[in-house]
């Protein structure tokens, strides 16, 4: 999980910048770059309006999530896709034997860092504070607000700041505040497994169901107006010596397993996790 497995260490902090794993971040630039990921991904870029963000995936056929990221539309020609989890360079070149003739170029952005900013005072640079779904920018610098009752900001920048707080407790204490919200990291062992809707991604408005084809777009719509859909991302908590790997399997009190999708530790010996169960749990909120 990368958070380490030494329970010692996973304190609550009072860090107001935390610094995250190198962002992996694709870059779609062109004239038809709109257009390529409209016909791509899951969201509908239609309602997405310039200098703004919204959650989206790319899907298999099989509408299995291949990858799950902050899409954000600079302007009519220039896209961004922050992953959350994955390979920038894995998707990139995946995502180009699908240009074809399309007047785009797909590369990723290197030389970045990702941190996560829960004071105000953190935002204080940029001329107009992120909200709701705004792209606020200044200098080369970028900050979205991220979703959840705990107030906190997405920074992506191009020098490393000295004052961001990079320990496991850190860490961990960021993990929890995305389980809370029901954010999940797409890690390589669950990629191309899991439907969108197993993990919350239509409750994130990052599937839609009103625009034209794209790839898993028919078993996404099947689901949506057929139904038949028995698997739900629950928040589980559990006792246990180490965080089991994304995609383990944890038995739950009720005889029912549980598919782990990321998880932290709560206390000693007790973790929480998002998970994938059947429909008799309870539901996130």
């Amino acid at each position: 999980m990368g958070l380490g497995q030494d329970r010692r260490h996973y304190d609550m902090t009072s860090a107001s910048l935390i610094a995250l794993p190198a962002p992996q971040i694709v870059e779609i630039v062109g004239a038809d770059a709109i257009a390529f990921a409209q016909a791509q991904f899951s969201s509908n870029l239609a309602e997405l309006k310039n200098g703004h963000w919204q959650w989206s995936a790319w899907l298999s056929p099989q509408g299995r999530v291949r990858a799950f990221f902050h899409l954000l539309r600079d302007d009519d020609e220039h896209l961004r896709l922050v992953l959350r989890g994955g390979s920038a360079a894995q998707l990139c070149a995946a995502l180009a034997r699908y240009v074809f003739r399309a007047k785009v170029q797909l590369r990723t952005i290197e030389k970045q860092y990702a941190y996560v900013a829960r004071r105000q005072a953190n935002l204080d640079r940029f001329p107009t504070p992120p909200a709701d779904w705004l792209i606020a920018s200044n200098s080369g610098e970028t900050c979205i607000a991220l979703p959840g009752e705990t107030p906190r900001w997405l920074l992506l920048t191009a020098e490393e700041p000295g004052n961001a707080e990079r320990s496991a407790a850190a860490q961990n204490e960021n993990a929890l505040a995305d389980i809370a919200a029901g954010l999940v990291t797409l890690s390589a062992e669950i990629e191309d497994k899991l439907l969108p809707m197993w993990i919350g991604l239509d409750a994130l408005a990052a599937t839609s169901t009103n625009k034209g084809c794209y790839p898993g777009q028919e078993i996404v719509a099947r689901l949506h107006f057929k139904g038949g859909n028995k698997r739900q991302l629950r928040r589980v908590t559990y006792s246990t010596a180490e965080l089991p790997e994304p995609g383990a399997t944890i038995d739950m009190k009720n005889g029912e397993s549980a598919l782990i999708v990321c998880s932290a530790w709560a206390s000693e010996s007790i973790a929480t996790a998002l998970a994938v169960t059947n429909d008799s749990g309870v539901k996130l909120p």
